[in-house]
């Protein structure tokens, strides 16, 4: 998903400068068109080609890249993936050299990128998450995980919840994208593309995905450092949704799906830490 495919032709006397573009799609079973646009391109130095990335978003970007290559090297060999940091332009991906200078080179490549940092695989599995509503509600799990409507081997929650019920950050972090200027809905797929949502990343490397917000629901703007149980934004009922509520999920980047984590919730008075489940009611107390 999100790739780019492109061939170059070139005798030794050419000289350009091309741009290309590359969009991130979230393939998840609930979420699509949460595009991240990462440019790349190259440069033609006398006979090599210099392959340079640009990553305007607030966190990390991964991107994976895929090259043919006709009587050229490339400088890192087989290495493929590469983590772009935020707000970085002109960042390196490596350089083709021709292997005989007298002969015409000719390469192609493809790529897809991912929001965030791919290599991350350690995180903090410890930490324990707040009930992302205020004090005193009590909101029930409609779909948990591995549900039969939208969350078939995904880990993530449902909470039943009225329509401009105040969202609270379940854990601290930046914010680093916002959808909120959808304002359809149906209990169908083809919907999931009008998700309004907005996306923490946390200090691990995990990002905090609170989705289905209402129509400009967001109180929070991309940049923002949010503390644990700061309002970001109010619930709604738009995109894949059967009904109002709030969508919850924790996720490590994936250049396919998410992978979506078990979090561990403070319930009642907080001194109560526990998966949620399923079908039950669940207070906030503290």
């Amino acid at each position: 998903m999100g790739s780019i495919t492109l061939t170059i032709h070139l005798k030794r006397n050419i000289c350009m400068k091309v741009f290309f573009c590359s969009l991130f799609l979230c393939v998840n079973l609930v979420f699509s068109g949460m595009a991240q646009t990462t440019k790349v391109f190259y440069e033609k130095k006398e006979q090599e080609f210099v392959i340079y990335a640009d990553n305007n978003e607030l966190c990390p970007v991964s991107l994976i890249i895929n090259l043919d290559l006709s009587n050229l090297a490339f400088s890192d060999k087989d290495k493929k993936v590469f983590v772009i940091p935020p707000k970085t332009e002109r960042f390196r991906i490596g350089k083709l050299t021709p292997v005989n200078k007298n002969d015409g080179t000719k390469f192609s490549y493809n790529y897809k990128t991912a929001l965030g940092d791919i290599t991350v695989k350690k995180y903090d599995t410890s930490f324990v998450y707040d009930l992302p509503f205020q004090k005193g509600n009590l909101f029930r799990v409609h779909q948990g995980y591995n549900g039969i409507f939208s969350h078939q081997n995904e880990k993530a929650i449902d909470f039943t919840m009225p329509e401009g019920t105040e969202i609270l950050a379940a854990r601290e972090g930046r914010v680093v994208q916002i959808v909120q200027n959808n304002t359809e809905s149906c209990p169908n797929e083809e919907c999931k593309k009008y998700n309004n949502h907005i996306i923490i990343m946390h200090a691990d490397g995990t990002f905090g995905c609170y989705a289905h917000i209402k129509y400009n629901g967001s109180k929070v703007k991309p940049g923002d450092y949010i503390q644990k149980g700061s309002v970001i934004g109010y619930s709604g009922n738009v995109g894949w949704s059967s009904g109002p509520h709030l969508h919850f999920a924790c996720f490590l980047p994936a250049f396919d799906k998410w992978q979506t984590l078990e979090t561990k919730f403070r319930i009642d008075n907080g001194e109560n830490v526990v998966l949620l489940m399923e079908g039950k009611e669940y207070k906030r107390d503290y």
